[in-house]
């Protein structure tokens, strides 16, 4: 049997590790670590992060969607759960629960791990300039509005529009890791790139529809 990769905990300055103790690449690297199991499934990674599963599964379905891969069964296979999650958001729900089909959906160990080490590298870049600060933006009372925006970007990621899941991917990243970290600036900048995300799904949803009206009306 092959030896499992392991991830290794970034070295940091000394009095750090308090300080990002409760960081959220942190805490995936551990889970990758600690997992023993031949496959990992969404149940598993979920009771985990349950102090904070809904942020953790929001960011876990949406970096994915960061990545400029033209797939749309890629994009529904990550949107229905974002869009699930997000509605739990919406209702005011503190931890995640998923469907059994959904917490039951799995990946091999390794590849897991191999997810894990491609993404942390970006992860602890963005949690060098996030932390908490602007809590007004940041409060609980903010859940409820983001959860709400967060599902209608779910809803365009899951829609056949090429490449359009990447600037809700973007956005719904950056406004679980505001929630996480009680960081009311990279919450404001989700909501800009929620802002032109939907803006150019507009955009482009215009364009289909005269292109469709002229098709058809062409016959």
């Amino acid at each position: 049997m092959l030896e499992q990769p392991t991830i290794a905990d970034r070295p940091g300055r000394p009095g750090e590790n308090r300080e990002r103790q409760r960081r959220f690449s942190d805490e995936l690297a551990t889970f990758a670590n600690a997992v023993n199991e031949e496959r990992v499934s969404l149940g598993m990674l979920m009771q985990f992060m349950s102090h904070r599963s809904i942020s953790a599964l929001l960011l876990v379905f949406a970096l994915p969607m960061m990545l400029p891969v033209p797939a749309p069964g890629l994009s529904v296979l990550f949107g229905v759960p974002l869009i699930v999650v997000s509605a739990q958001l919406v209702l005011g729900r503190r931890r995640a629960w998923l469907p059994s089909g959904l917490a039951r959906r799995s990946v091999g160990r390794s590849d897991f791990v191999a997810f894990v080490a491609r993404v942390l590298p970006t992860l602890r870049q963005l949690e060098t300039i996030i932390r908490p600060r602007f809590s007004v933006m940041a409060g609980n009372w903010t859940a409820m509005p983001i959860g709400a925006l967060c599902l209608l970007l779910a809803i365009i990621i899951t829609l056949p529009v090429p490449f359009g899941h990447m600037l809700p991917g973007a956005a719904i990243s950056l406004l679980a890791l505001g929630l996480m970290e009680r960081d009311g600036l990279a919450i404001g900048l989700g909501l800009i790139t929620a802002g032109v995300a939907l803006g150019v799904v507009a955009m482009a949803s215009q364009g289909i529809a005269a292109w469709l009206q002229a098709y058809f009306g062409q016959l």
